[in-house]
């Protein structure tokens, strides 16, 4: 299933046209990505919740070569899939 597959299908379910179902998906993506980056967390009841964790700028050395590389600072997201979604896909 592509990403056009899944707005169709999205656009059924929700009775509206694929644009729309793209639009909103586009603005849940850019709302999601604001607040991960302030490192709030976003709770979708039923479904599961986003959280950030923040990490900071490191330097790992290559065991191999011993070279040492500088990592930029990092966000990264999380899902913790809810209850009901953890039950639906168990049933599935």
């Amino acid at each position: 299933m592509d990403n056009n597959d899944i707005s169709v299908q999205a656009a059924i379910a929700a009775g509206c046209d694929p644009a729309q179902a793209e639009n909103l998906a586009g603005a849940f993506a850019a709302v999601l990505r604001d607040r991960c980056a302030a490192l709030d967390t976003v709770a979708i009841p039923g479904f599961g919740s986003f959280s950030a964790e923040k990490t900071d700028e490191h330097v790992a050395i290559d065991s191999a070569t011993g070279q040492r590389t500088l990592f930029p600072p990092a966000i990264n997201m999380h899902f913790t899939p809810g209850s009901m979604l953890r039950k639906h896909l168990s049933h599935e």
